[in-house]
């Protein structure tokens, strides 16, 4: 019998194993491939609308590496780096499985930045994932919407700050030269999206190490396709990445709002017409009460002459 029981206790304990998954803390490197617009639906949201200048710009601001982190209970974190940072503020991320709908915001932290980059952290559902940035250019006056997806996941780290410490393997090696002459490599780059960078003029984030950038957590964002309205090439790509003060991006992005509002100026009634229109209730308010009074007389004066007839016939025969 104890033997029975010591069995039966063994295939217990076997089968509690089977579904207690446990996961072990991991690091892997991956390759950030940006996109203007929706790598899936092609989808574009930017104002500017145009994927000339846009898919360029987009890829000179997004490092091509990141750090993706598994904890011990299952959740994946993404590390990106952002270049050209001293131009940008007001950061958002939001995140979807690839091929499923809405985009759901998430928060993140600063886990590093340098003159002119900037490192972030957030959680994401999968490694299969989209993600959906935007964040505001000071030198073009408004804020841009970008996307991106991670590849090529190879295990280990290169300089990212990583929740278990900063040690870096054998994935470093991919960095050939300097943080400092990388960002000025790419600062070089840009300036075939942005002309005249050296004159534009950095906008003040005094965002810190370690702060996070709070976002209405699992909230779904709402989204603005724009080049379901017009395409890049019905504008040209003389325009380039338009500001926000463009005619065309007002025409673009604004036109919904502009017609919802142009609806409630035409259905909404004046007061000559209201006036007529209560002047109309209230004159059938009054017949149906002269109506109403002379049926109830009609009636009272009609039993009233039935009376006297039948008076007048009680008489006769008498």
């Amino acid at each position: 019998m104890k033997n029975k029981i010591n069995s039966l206790i063994l295939i217990l304990i076997i089968f509690i194993n089977l579904f207690n998954v446990t996961f072990a803390y991991s690091k892997e490197t991956a390759k950030t491939t940006p996109y203007y617009a929706h790598p899936v639906t092609g989808a574009i949201e930017d104002p500017g609308n145009n994927p000339g200048i846009g898919q360029g710009m987009t890829e000179n601001v997004l490092s091509p590496q990141a750090l993706v982190e598994t904890t011990d209970d299952g959740r994946i974190f993404l590390s990106v780096r952002y270049n050209l940072a001293n131009y940008i503020k007001n950061e958002t991320f939001a995140v979807q499985n690839y091929g499923e709908k809405g985009f759901y915001s998430v928060s993140a932290e600063v886990t590093a930045q340098t003159e002119e980059t900037r490192d972030y952290r957030f959680e994401i559902p999968s490694k299969n994932v989209v993600v959906r940035a935007t964040f505001f250019v000071g030198p073009m006056g408004r804020d841009v919407i970008f996307y991106y997806t991670i590849s090529d996941l190879v295990e280990g780290n290169t300089d990212f700050v990583s929740m278990k410490g900063t040690n870096y393997s054998n994935g470093g090696s991919e960095l050939e030269i300097s943080e400092k002459d990388k960002a000025q490599e790419e600062k070089k780059q840009i300036q075939n999206s942005i002309s005249n960078l050296d004159e534009l003029k950095p906008v003040e984030n005094n965002v810190k190490v370690g702060e996070k950038l709070q976002a209405n957590q699992g909230e779904k964002v709402e989204e603005k396709v724009v080049n379901s309205k017009f395409s890049a090439g019905d504008l040209g790509y003389s325009h380039g990445l338009l500001t926000k003060d463009s005619d065309i991006i007002k025409k673009l992005y604004y036109s919904d709002e502009n017609k919802e509002e142009t609806e409630k100026r035409k259905t909404k009634l004046g007061k000559i017409t209201l006036s007529f229109i209560y002047g109309l209730i209230a004159l059938l308010v009054i017949l149906t009460a002269v109506f109403l009074v002379l049926a109830i007389l009609s009636y009272i004066y009609k039993n009233k002459i039935e009376e006297e007839l039948e008076e007048k016939r009680r008489n006769t025969y008498e």
